[in-house]
């Protein structure tokens, strides 16, 4: 069977280091809109902060819609079975197999220069609902490579959302930036100064930012 993941545009990406380094691509998946149409809508938890500041009143606030967020595995950390298959399109599980397989950790190795082949794996969807974004941060020093692979339909740059390449911790230093349109992908290598934001979703929109994000992880 071939693979749903498309290693050959993952394997000839360009990789980029300036700011930090980092990769963007088109074509993710060979059957992106099967994807899309299947893209999970249970098992999903909102983001804990969220749970957080809506249990202490602050729904609505600027700190609860930054975490307007929510979250469904596809893989836990270190397994190579997906989570609660029984609530997943067969596409899907293809998609889980294409990422244990040996070719996608090499495809990884050889475009960030870092060898993952080794390294525990984990894979979630997200959703960001509207209002959502994330600030300027940097990953925590253990998230070695993340791979984001956008499934949202018909979105436009206008509509928010975006992946924010940044220069420094300033939110208006961007250096590129990236809407979350269908089967765009983005590879990041985890540095001091890879800093990186979402900009916000519109509101009124009714509409949700959807991907699949795959971290590997060091000590």
């Amino acid at each position: 069977m071939s693979s749903i993941v498309n290693m050959d545009t993952l394997g000839s990406a360009e990789f980029h280091t300036d700011p930090f380094p980092w990769a963007y691509y088109e074509g993710a998946f060979t059957d992106p809109d099967k994807l899309i149409e299947a893209f999970p809508t249970t098992g999903f938890e909102w983001h804990s902060q969220r749970r957080i500041l809506e249990a202490i009143g602050k729904k609505g606030s600027d700190a609860w819609y930054q975490h307007n967020v929510a979250t469904r595995a596809l893989l836990e950390l270190g397994e190579t079975k997906p989570h609660e298959p029984g609530e997943l399109d067969d596409i899907w599980l293809q998609v889980a197999e294409d990422l244990t397989s040996a070719e996608y950790r090499e495809r990884l190795t050889d475009l960030t220069g870092v060898d993952v082949r080794g390294l525990q794996m984990q894979a979630h969807f997200w959703r960001f609902d509207e209002g959502a974004f994330f600030t300027p941060h940097v990953d925590k020093p253990h998230k070695i490579v993340t791979h984001l692979m956008y499934l949202t339909d018909n979105w436009t740059r206008e509509m928010g959302g975006c992946f924010r390449v940044l220069s420094s911790d300033d939110p208006e230093d961007v250096h590129t930036e990236i809407p979350p349109t269908p089967n765009n992908s983005l590879v990041l290598r985890r540095t001091d100064n890879a800093w990186h934001s979402v900009s916000r979703i519109e509101m009124g929109g009714q509409r949700s930012r959807k991907l699949l994000q795959v971290w590997f992880w060091g000590e």
